[in-house]
């Protein structure tokens, strides 16, 4: 079985035309929804069937368990890149390689958060439990977000490794000062702070009524009403520099994996080849803050 073929039960696509609204679910529960490139791909590639229904008008994203995502599988920090052209060498794969995986499967015009940004489809995150580094992402790229109470936003892995990915959006959302938080401080938002802050939407305690709800409203908009109105968003991030953003956390990304750490500094990635992931992100977070 193919890394493909996992990602096909893992990565669900429902359509209910007779509502216009197509759900798209993560259920990898047992990892807390962590994400995999391939489960990046096949959410892509349930966006390109929505896209290619007239019927389908709005996509709600949402994951199984207790948790939206609690960010992407650090077991394929490194595996992603040797898997990619040129980077069949274990200890050193070629920049290339580095550049070439993280715009194929994260920032570039195919990669996962610029297909959920660009979507033609009004896109609704359900967002509950960990919403972290891809779970943020999720809920930056998405149009609208319903959080449960019980949902908190950030990325950790920044206070262990540095910033990895597009801050224009994250900053152009709730400022930069806001945004610097969860840079350097170390800390999750509460889903009433991310209301507060911009990132959020809606806090219920049932999301998912909620989101149903906002579905059923959005899908009584006319088709042309909502795709006109999302590619004059489409124009808005181009002025916003966004996609240069994009391209720009692809090279920040790759120089991010030729990492050297000190003495007395935690080393992630040192924890991880040790120890594994579900320990390594485990100690890496202990200290993190919901606020």
């Amino acid at each position: 079985m193919t890394a493909t073929d996992t990602a096909a039960g893992e990565v669900t696509l429902e359509v209910d035309r007779a509502e216009y609204v197509a759900r798209i679910t993560l259920r990898r529960p047992e990892a807390q929804n962590l994400m995999t490139a391939a489960m990046a791909a096949q959410l892509c590639s349930h966006l390109d069937a929505v896209e290619e229904d007239d019927d389908i008008k709005v996509v709600v994203i949402a994951g199984e368990g207790d948790h939206l995502s609690a960010g992407w599988d650090p077991q394929e920090a490194w595996d992603q890149y040797l898997t990619a052209p040129g980077g069949a060498v274990r200890k050193h794969p070629s920049q290339r390689a580095r550049l070439l995986a993280l715009d194929e499967n994260w920032w570039g015009p195919r990669g996962l958060y610029s297909r959920v940004l660009r979507c033609t489809r009004v896109t609704i995150l359900q967002a509950h439990g960990m919403c972290y580094e891809t779970g943020l992402y999720l809920a930056l790229c998405s149009d609208l977000v319903v959080a449960g109470d019980d949902a908190r936003f950030g990325c950790p892995r920044w206070h262990n490794v540095g910033v990895d990915g597009d801050l224009a959006l994250l900053i152009a959302t709730v400022g930069l000062k806001r945004a610097k938080e969860l840079m350097f401080g170390n800390i999750a938002w509460s889903a009433v702070r991310a209301r507060e802050y911009g990132l959020v939407d809606d806090v219920a305690h049932d999301v998912s009524a909620t989101a149903a709800d906002l579905a059923s409203m959005c899908a009584s908009i006319m088709r042309d009403g909502i795709v006109t109105e999302k590619f004059a968003v489409f124009a808005s991030l181009e002025k916003m520099g966004v996609g240069q953003s994009f391209a720009a956390a692809t090279v920040v990304g790759a120089s991010l994996s030729n990492l050297v750490f000190q003495p007395g500094e935690y080393n992630f990635l040192k924890d991880l080849r040790d120890n594994g992931p579900s320990a390594a992100l485990a100690r890496s977070r202990e200290n993190l803050r919901v606020e």
